[in-house]
């Protein structure tokens, strides 16, 4: 499935009175953080990423993870590296659901993520493989990627090509994994997390509630992308259809 595809799919909107639930997507390097500071400065109304106060949802945090102790026990069994890791992740997805409910009270147009559900469904199947698996870790996650179906409105998949994002990846401050990585290393590991929001993306598409639109960040300015996101989103929800190309 072409993500043209994807982005005709239209949107079944979202409930009156709340604002617009977006997330930023997409490989290393494509960059998120940059245009969702460029987003929220445009429009003050636009609520730009979502802290989770660990002190104020710690009893729900001990909650989930003695909930999840079964697909736990199954990651440790497995790899007891990545255990600590995946329970991160699937903690942190139980948790954003009452933090954005919290957040959504008071937030203005839209509450706009770069590391957010998508995010960390992506990470479970790169590092994982929990969207391949058939016990407790896959039920977690299939039961989760349902949810956010449901909760999400709009995700924003941004790319660009392999050399573009290995340079931004080598360029940055921050660290990664792979900055100092092959160039076979590099689009192995690009490579990886494509294929694993494909799968994502393809099951938002599917149940044909969440709008997804396509940007390659490589061909237009930072500004220019918010302007065009901004307008995606309309005055206070998603339109149907696709929006201008870039």
């Amino acid at each position: 499935m072409s993500f043209a595809e994807l982005r005709a799919r239209p949107s079944n909107g979202v409930a009156s009175g709340r604002p617009l639930i977006v997330e930023l997507v997409g490989p290393a390097g494509a960059g998120k953080t940059t245009l969702m500071r460029a987003i929220s400065a445009r429009d003050a109304r636009v609520q730009s990423g979502l802290r989770i106060d660990r002190l104020r949802f710690l009893p729900l945090i001990l909650w989930h993870s003695l909930a999840l102790a079964p697909a736990a026990a199954e990651l440790f069994a497995e790899d007891p590296r990545s255990w600590w890791p995946g329970m991160r992740q699937l903690v942190r997805l139980r948790t954003f659901h009452p933090a954005l409910a919290r957040e959504a009270g008071s937030a203005g147009r839209a509450i706009i993520l770069d590391e957010g559900p998508i995010f960390s469904l992506t990470r479970l199947a790169v590092f994982q493989n929990a969207d391949r698996g058939r016990g407790r870790l896959g039920q977690a996650w299939g039961a989760e990627l349902t949810r956010w179906t449901e909760e999400l409105d709009v995700v924003v998949w941004l790319d660009a090509p392999d050399e573009v994002l290995a340079e931004r990846i080598r360029n940055r401050r921050k660290r990664h994994q792979v900055k100092g990585g092959t160039e076979r290393e590099v689009t192995e590991f690009l490579g990886r997390y494509r294929s694993a929001y494909r799968t994502v993306l393809a099951h938002l598409h599917a149940a044909g509630h969440v709008r997804i639109v396509e940007i390659q960040t490589n061909e237009n300015t930072t500004d220019r992308i918010a302007e065009v996101i901004l307008a995606a989103l309309g005055p206070g929800r998603p339109t149907n259809g696709p929006v201008a190309d870039l």
